[in-house]
Protein backbone atom coordinates (compact mmCIF):
# COMPACT_ATOMS: atom_id res chain seq x y z
CA UNK A 1 0.00 0.00 0.00
CA UNK A 2 1.50 3.34 -0.96
CA UNK A 3 1.15 6.59 1.00
CA UNK A 4 -1.88 7.84 -0.95
CA UNK A 5 -3.75 4.58 -0.30
CA UNK A 6 -3.07 4.92 3.44
CA UNK A 7 -4.32 8.51 3.41
CA UNK A 8 -7.51 7.50 1.65
CA UNK A 9 -8.13 4.63 4.08
CA UNK A 10 -7.57 6.90 7.09
CA UNK A 11 -9.94 9.53 5.76
CA UNK A 12 -12.77 6.98 5.45
CA UNK A 13 -12.95 6.56 9.23
CA UNK A 14 -14.95 9.49 10.57
CA UNK A 15 -13.64 11.13 13.72
CA UNK A 16 -15.24 9.95 16.95
CA UNK A 17 -14.50 13.32 18.52
CA UNK A 18 -13.78 16.66 16.94
CA UNK A 19 -13.38 20.13 18.34
CA UNK A 20 -13.64 23.10 16.06
CA UNK A 21 -12.57 26.63 17.02
CA UNK A 22 -13.13 26.05 20.74
CA UNK A 23 -12.48 29.15 22.81
CA UNK A 24 -12.47 29.60 26.57
CA UNK A 25 -11.56 32.73 28.48
CA UNK A 26 -11.38 33.60 32.13
CA UNK A 27 -11.12 37.17 33.44
CA UNK A 28 -7.93 38.53 31.89
CA UNK A 29 -6.83 35.16 30.47
CA UNK A 30 -7.43 33.39 27.16
CA UNK A 31 -7.12 29.71 28.09
CA UNK A 32 -8.03 28.30 24.65
CA UNK A 33 -8.18 30.33 21.46
CA UNK A 34 -9.64 28.63 18.41
CA UNK A 35 -8.52 25.13 19.41
CA UNK A 36 -9.35 22.40 16.89
CA UNK A 37 -8.55 18.69 16.76
CA UNK A 38 -9.94 15.33 15.69
CA UNK A 39 -9.72 11.93 17.35
CA UNK A 40 -10.58 8.82 15.37
CA UNK A 41 -11.93 5.59 16.90
CA UNK A 42 -9.19 3.68 18.69
CA UNK A 43 -6.78 6.60 18.89
CA UNK A 44 -5.17 7.53 22.19
CA UNK A 45 -4.15 11.16 22.61
CA UNK A 46 -1.53 12.59 24.93
CA UNK A 47 -1.54 16.33 25.61
CA UNK A 48 1.80 17.95 26.25
CA UNK A 49 2.45 21.63 26.78
CA UNK A 50 3.73 24.34 29.04
CA UNK A 51 1.93 25.47 32.18
CA UNK A 52 -0.94 27.70 31.15
CA UNK A 53 -1.19 26.23 27.65
CA UNK A 54 -4.83 25.21 28.17
CA UNK A 55 -4.48 21.44 28.67
CA UNK A 56 -6.51 21.33 31.89
CA UNK A 57 -9.13 23.67 30.46
CA UNK A 58 -9.50 21.43 27.42
CA UNK A 59 -9.95 18.36 29.63
CA UNK A 60 -12.56 20.15 31.73
CA UNK A 61 -14.46 21.08 28.56
CA UNK A 62 -14.31 17.50 27.23
CA UNK A 63 -15.32 16.15 30.64
CA UNK A 64 -18.35 18.43 30.79
CA UNK A 65 -17.10 20.34 33.82
CA UNK A 66 -16.51 23.66 32.02
CA UNK A 67 -18.49 25.27 29.23
CA UNK A 68 -16.54 26.75 26.30
CA UNK A 69 -17.27 30.35 25.29
CA UNK A 70 -17.60 29.29 21.65
CA UNK A 71 -16.83 26.50 19.24
CA UNK A 72 -18.30 23.13 18.41
CA UNK A 73 -17.67 19.74 19.97
CA UNK A 74 -18.82 16.80 17.86
CA UNK A 75 -19.05 13.38 19.48
CA UNK A 76 -19.90 10.38 17.32
CA UNK A 77 -21.52 12.61 14.71
CA UNK A 78 -23.58 14.76 17.10
CA UNK A 79 -22.59 18.42 17.44
CA UNK A 80 -22.71 20.11 20.85
CA UNK A 81 -21.97 23.62 22.02
CA UNK A 82 -21.02 22.01 25.35
CA UNK A 83 -20.93 18.58 26.94
CA UNK A 84 -22.44 17.62 30.27
CA UNK A 85 -20.54 15.30 32.59
CA UNK A 86 -23.15 12.62 31.87
CA UNK A 87 -22.87 13.04 28.09
CA UNK A 88 -19.08 12.89 28.26
CA UNK A 89 -19.03 9.71 30.34
CA UNK A 90 -21.86 8.17 28.34
CA UNK A 91 -20.03 8.71 25.07
CA UNK A 92 -16.92 6.91 26.30
CA UNK A 93 -14.65 9.91 26.84
CA UNK A 94 -12.20 9.02 29.61
CA UNK A 95 -9.04 10.50 31.06
CA UNK A 96 -5.96 9.10 32.72
CA UNK A 97 -4.64 11.99 34.75
CA UNK A 98 -1.02 12.46 35.71
CA UNK A 99 -2.02 12.45 39.39
CA UNK A 100 -3.56 9.21 40.62
CA UNK A 101 -7.17 9.38 41.76
CA UNK A 102 -7.58 6.11 43.65
CA UNK A 103 -9.04 5.10 47.00
CA UNK A 104 -6.16 3.29 48.70
CA UNK A 105 -8.47 1.71 51.29
CA UNK A 106 -10.47 -0.07 48.55
CA UNK A 107 -9.53 -2.96 46.29
CA UNK A 108 -8.82 -2.76 42.58
CA UNK A 109 -12.35 -3.71 41.47
CA UNK A 110 -14.01 -1.12 43.71
CA UNK A 111 -11.70 1.58 42.35
CA UNK A 112 -12.32 0.72 38.71
CA UNK A 113 -16.12 0.80 39.00
CA UNK A 114 -16.52 3.25 41.90
CA UNK A 115 -20.04 4.71 41.69
CA UNK A 116 -20.97 2.33 38.85
CA UNK A 117 -20.88 -0.99 40.70
CA UNK A 118 -23.24 -3.77 39.56
CA UNK A 119 -25.93 -4.31 42.18
CA UNK A 120 -27.76 -7.43 43.28
CA UNK A 121 -31.51 -7.60 42.89
CA UNK A 122 -33.52 -6.96 46.02
CA UNK A 123 -34.39 -4.15 48.37
CA UNK A 124 -30.88 -3.66 49.81
CA UNK A 125 -29.10 -3.12 46.46
CA UNK A 126 -25.83 -4.66 47.63
CA UNK A 127 -22.81 -4.72 45.33
CA UNK A 128 -22.63 -7.91 43.28
CA UNK A 129 -18.96 -8.73 43.97
CA UNK A 130 -18.93 -11.81 41.72
CA UNK A 131 -20.20 -9.83 38.74
CA UNK A 132 -17.82 -6.98 39.57
CA UNK A 133 -14.81 -9.34 39.50
CA UNK A 134 -16.05 -10.79 36.20
CA UNK A 135 -16.27 -7.28 34.72
CA UNK A 136 -12.80 -6.28 35.98
CA UNK A 137 -10.87 -9.40 34.88
CA UNK A 138 -10.76 -8.58 31.12
CA UNK A 139 -9.80 -4.98 31.85
CA UNK A 140 -6.85 -6.07 33.99
CA UNK A 141 -5.81 -8.55 31.32
CA UNK A 142 -6.02 -5.83 28.66
CA UNK A 143 -3.59 -3.58 30.55
CA UNK A 144 -1.23 -6.47 31.33
CA UNK A 145 -1.83 -6.46 35.07
CA UNK A 146 -0.43 -9.31 37.16
CA UNK A 147 -2.70 -8.71 40.17
CA UNK A 148 -6.33 -9.55 40.89
CA UNK A 149 -9.47 -7.49 41.24
CA UNK A 150 -9.44 -8.20 44.99
CA UNK A 151 -5.96 -6.74 45.57
CA UNK A 152 -5.99 -3.75 47.95
CA UNK A 153 -4.80 -0.68 46.02
CA UNK A 154 -2.58 0.35 48.95
CA UNK A 155 -0.40 -2.74 48.33
CA UNK A 156 0.24 -1.93 44.65
CA UNK A 157 3.34 -0.25 43.25
CA UNK A 158 2.99 3.12 41.52
CA UNK A 159 3.17 1.44 38.10
CA UNK A 160 0.43 -1.02 39.11
CA UNK A 161 -1.74 1.84 40.40
CA UNK A 162 -1.34 3.53 37.02
CA UNK A 163 -2.59 0.30 35.41
CA UNK A 164 -5.69 0.54 37.62
CA UNK A 165 -6.24 4.11 36.40
CA UNK A 166 -5.94 2.97 32.78
CA UNK A 167 -8.32 0.05 33.39
CA UNK A 168 -10.76 2.53 34.96
CA UNK A 169 -10.60 4.70 31.84
CA UNK A 170 -11.20 1.65 29.63
CA UNK A 171 -14.20 0.57 31.70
Amino acid sequence: MNYSDTSIAASVTAPFLSLENVRKTYPGVVALDGFSMEVRPGEVIGLVGENGAGKSTLMKILGGVTRPDSGTITVDGTAHDRLSVEASLGSGIAFVHQELNLFENLDVAANIFFGREPLRAGPLKLVDRAKLRTMVAPLLKRVGANFSADTPVATLSLAQQQMVEIAKALS
